[in-house]
């Protein structure tokens, strides 16, 4: 395997399994160590940190403009062709 899918598969199986979980509670407020004892997949003080880390840096980014802000648009066509529009948030 090459480097770079080893690294995406990590990230993968990190986010499946802990990832979304650790953003949520960092986004309602807890702490890591708080995250921790929440969580049932094991998972390091430092890993966690990281993952609120750049969940922080990323809403600086949005906030300063450096990242789009955007949100998906589902459109149907007259033909019932279903297609996905990427639109900046105001």
């Amino acid at each position: 395997m090459t480097e770079e899918f080893k690294n995406a598969l990590s990230s993968f199986t990190f986010d499946a399994a802990c990832g979304r979980g650790i953003r949520h509670l960092a986004e309602n407020g807890y702490s890591a160590e708080q995250i921790q004892a929440l969580l049932d997949y094991p998972v390091s003080i430092d890993r966690i940190r990281q993952e609120m880390k750049r969940l922080s840096d990323e809403k600086k980014d949005i906030e300063s403009g450096k990242i789009e802000d955007y949100r998906i648009i589902k459109e149907t066509g007259k033909y019932g062709r279903t297609t996905f529009r990427r639109v900046p948030r105001e």
